[in-house]
């Protein structure tokens, strides 16, 4: 564990580097949404096509739990933050370079393996900085992803308006630069390694079996939410009449408000319980989805901001739960949650895209509000915030 007191404090340089390390690294991943509706135009791409796309990227989470595994015995959480954002940057960045959608699948194929080594490791690090805190932690560490998704389409609608898909090869020094102040700010962390030794994989899984599988379930009926509308939001709204401009001023919105709810939800988890939290946000989140579905204009873009701030505030709660109850092995418990969340929204925008294709994204859409209600009943089934085990001593 990292050798530093335990009390959370917002202002700590030591939580800002690790979350401005995410923060850049998911600006980067960001643009495969915004940037969908160019690329189907120019490598005359389907809606499955375009599905597959985020799957590329998030092909390599498979190996999250070996990678967390072997962070847990190497010490070698530092690395692999500080070498995330010029992973991802890099790669991203040639992504407008791509002439075809195989070479385009292997480039986001490769920015996954970045991703995969920022993911597991960062949220540990937050943990250990503060182990009583770890809702807030989470919805610290999450409120970075969600702005970056956030900032992300802005930044490379007005990036590829001045310079084109072929000029995002001009933003990877950027990505570089900030990689190489990360690693030396984060040289002064000292870290030593726990007195438990972690235990194997599949022991891990065998142990944490009966809290994955209602986590699996609830992450499954979101993601059909989440996959939809932070994959083909621009494309959905774009197709409906809107300028691209708008379509992904909206997907900033909803990612706005989804910043503000991963905070909120990881914070008050803390103190109100984290299934209540759960239940709150799986129960309001679909319901929003079929209204933002019948409005449009003003109204529309209010109902998606309060979609956003519910449905995309379960991570911090679930990642939370995950950590507790993972014992001396948080990286591979973490590494096994984002397998599990990364795989299964991969197969279910692989789904979306299929009946987008054959039904249209509307109807899409109206079933995947449907489909977000099963995971509801499922939050009693996971462990309350005070009944938490370490998995050491199960």
């Amino acid at each position: 564990m990292i050798n530093k007191t335990s009390r959370f404090r917002a202002g700590s340089g030591l939580i800002l580097l690790v979350v401005s390390a995410h923060f850049i690294h998911d600006v980067f991943t960001s643009f495969v949404a915004p940037l969908l509706p160019l690329l189907i135009t120019k490598l005359n791409l389907t809606l499955f096509q375009a599905s597959t796309l985020p799957v590329f990227l998030t092909l390599p989470s498979i190996f999250n739990p070996f990678l967390g595994s072997f962070v847990d015995r190497s010490q070698l959480h530092r690395l692999f933050v500080a070498i995330g954002p010029a992973g991802s940057g890099t790669l991203m960045g040639l992504m407008g370079l791509a002439p075809n959608f195989a070479i385009l699948s292997v480039i986001l194929l490769s920015a996954g393996i970045a991703a995969s080594c920022i993911h597991v490791t960062a949220p540990v690090l937050i943990h250990h900085i503060s182990p009583k805190r770890v809702g807030r932690g989470m919805g610290w560490f999450m409120v970075a992803g969600e702005l970056a998704r956030t900032v992300g389409p802005l930044v490379v609608v007005q990036f590829v308006s001045l310079y084109g898909l072929n000029g995002l090869w001009r933003l990877i020094p950027v990505a570089i630069g900030s990689s190489v102040i990360l690693w030396w700010k984060l040289g002064t962390i000292a870290v030593v390694k726990s007195e438990k030794a972690p235990i194997p994989i599949l022991a891990l899984w065998r142990k944490m079996g009966k809290l994955l599988l209602p986590i699996t379930g609830i992450m499954a009926s979101r993601a059909f939410l989440v996959g939809s509308l932070t994959t083909f939001l621009p494309t959905f709204l774009y197709s409906e009449g809107q300028s691209l401009w708008k379509a992904n001023i909206a997907l900033a919105i909803l990612e706005l408000f989804g910043a503000m709810g991963a905070f909120f939800s990881g914070t008050f988890s803390d103190n109100l319980g984290r299934r209540n939290i759960l239940a709150i946000s799986l129960g309001t989140s679909p319901v929003l989805m079929l209204l933002f579905l019948h409005t449009s204009g003003l109204p529309q873009l209010i109902i998606l901001g309060f979609l956003g701030l519910t449905m995309l505030s379960t991570a911090p709660v679930i990642m939370a739960i995950v950590i507790e109850n993972s014992g001396s092995n948080k990286a591979a418990a973490n590494g096994t949650y984002f397998m599990i969340n990364f795989g299964v929204r991969a197969i279910i925008l692989l789904v979306i895209g299929y009946f987008a294709d054959n039904f249209g994204l509307r109807t899409t859409y109206t079933w995947c509000a449907g489909i977000a209600m099963i995971g509801i009943p499922l939050v009693l089934l996971l462990p309350s915030s005070k009944s938490t085990k370490q998995v050491d001593e199960l």
